[in-house]
């Protein structure tokens, strides 16, 4: 017995019971040196281990299908074994062979990242790899440009890898030319599995991720149905041109999306009107232009009780509102909070978390990616008398507060880092520092409330 077993992304508990009955009965487990490590800790100890090297798939299968006549063997596959698998390989190789040969499904790279993203294939899309090593480039290239031209979302396999790396920009360059440069696009690095990382960005933004896109990596570029809806990349089915969300009902085919608009505008007014009645009740102390800030920290959370950690010192929002119109740099912790930026100060917000040389100060000092890239800011001259806003990493704002006690200072800090450990604590160290900020006390905060602040202190400066 053959079976071709997906064994999904990586984690353990996203693969299949089927899959794990498969492996936990084997005499034999084959698969590349990477597969067989991602679930050694479910193959039998007395199952025979075969690992294959990159290149040897045609090897391995006829191997798998002449053991697989006598023995119970499980050829494994990263994700889905008949999606870039090998359940077509064997399929092939076991065409003359009286083999009883079976495919177990899995979870794909496509699915797995797009569930980290959001809901970005909720819609019609397609999948793509960019890998030239078994088809020619210029067959890939006129599949690339009849998808650039449909209106569907992409999924691209196999961006890069260390002897590939024109072939990324070459698909960037035909996507450029025939989408929008806005259209959102999601980076999701090593999905379900250690050192998982995932970016939301736009298509011309997309260059400034390549040094940290490899094998690992799917990339999955929108269509004009994709929008970034809180920090999530969703494709819409088309549900908002047929519903009225607010009330439930169907609107007619002619009025729908006038219905949707008017139904979205009328919550987002009642909204701002129930939070602007909490607030104005609450704030007596707070400035008008400080009020407005509360505002968009309550409404982001839909949390009043955030009015009793939101601390504003040294004339903050005033100072931030001149620096905007100084058209001063934005430093982030992170991208997320980056990606949050109202997109009329877009070019003036920088985050390094993922540069190399962040990684390179983060290895040689023991510190964290964010604390680095704040540290990285600092030796290009971007700390002193900007903007920095730390949404997520308390070492982030640890590193901030080290700067300023060697003189090194924001023009404005705004803290609310999340946590258990160190959050609080480093909030109260940057408030007592003597630079104005605004800062999220306690254990609470996160990304939502930093890119609330700047950009209610953004719409202000504009007004």
């Amino acid at each position: 017995m053959l079976s071709v077993v997906g064994i999904g992304p990586g984690a353990l508990d996203l693969m299949t019971e089927r899959a794990r009955a498969r492996i936990s009965r084997a005499d034999v487990v084959m698969g590349n040196e990477r597969y067989i490590e991602l679930i050694k800790g479910i193959i039998p100890a007395s199952a025979e281990v075969v690992i294959g090297k990159m290149g040897t798939e045609v090897e391995r299968a006829k191997k798998a299908v002449e053991l697989g006549q006598h023995k119970d063997v499980v050829l494994v596959s990263g994700g889905d074994a008949g999606i870039y698998g090998m359940a077509g390989l064997a399929l092939e190789v076991a065409a003359d062979s009286d083999v009883k040969l079976e495919i177990v499904p899995g979870i794909t790279a496509a699915s797995a990242s797009a569930a980290l993203l959001g809901a970005p294939i909720a819609n019609d899309f397609a999948v793509v790899s960019l890998s030239d090593l078994l088809v020619p480039w210029s067959e890939i290239e006129r599949k690339l440009e009849g998808l650039a031209k449909m209106d569907i979302a992409v999924v691209v396999y196999n961006p890069k890898s260390k002897n590939r790396t024109v072939q990324l920009e070459k698909a960037h360059g035909i996507f450029m030319r025939f989408r929008d440069r806005k259209t959102i696009v999601g980076i999701v690095r090593n999905a379900e599995r250690e050192g998982c990382e995932i970016e939301i960005t736009t298509l011309e933004g997309l260059p400034a991720f390549y040094h940290c896109i490899d094998m690992s990596t799917t990339i999955i570029i929108g269509c004009s149905g994709t929008k970034n809806l809180g920090a999530r990349m969703v494709t819409r089915r088309g549900y908002e041109r047929k519903y009225d969300y607010e009330t439930g009902n169907e609107n007619a085919d002619d009025i729908a999306m006038a219905g949707y608009v008017e139904a979205g505008n009328r919550i987002w007014e009642r909204s701002k009107a129930i939070v602007a009645d909490i607030v104005s009740k609450y704030s007596g102390s707070l400035s008008k232009h400080e009020q407005r800030v509360a505002e968009r920290v309550v409404f982001a959370n839909a949390d009043p009780s955030f009015l009793d950690l939101l601390v504003f010192n040294h004339h903050p929002v005033e100072t931030g509102i001149q620096c905007i119109k100084d058209g001063k740099a934005i430093i982030t912790d992170i991208e997320m909070v980056k990606a949050g930026i109202s997109k009329r100060y877009r070019e003036k917000v920088m985050c390094f978390v993922n540069a190399p040389k962040s990684m390179e100060i983060a290895k040689k000092e023991g510190l964290t990616r964010t604390a680095a890239g704040i540290r990285l800011a600092k030796e290009e001259g971007l700390i002193q008398g900007n903007v920095v806003i730390i949404g997520n990493a308390p070492s982030a704002c640890q590193e901030i507060c080290a700067l300023v006690e060697d003189g090194i200072k924001p023009a404005l800090a705004v803290a609310t880092p999340v946590g258990f450990v160190n959050a609080a604590e480093t909030k109260e160290r940057i408030l007592s520092m003597g630079v104005p900020c605004i800062a999220i006390r306690g254990s609470r905060g996160g990304t939502p409330s930093a890119v609330a602040i700047i950009n209610a202190i953004i719409e202000i400066a504009h007004q």
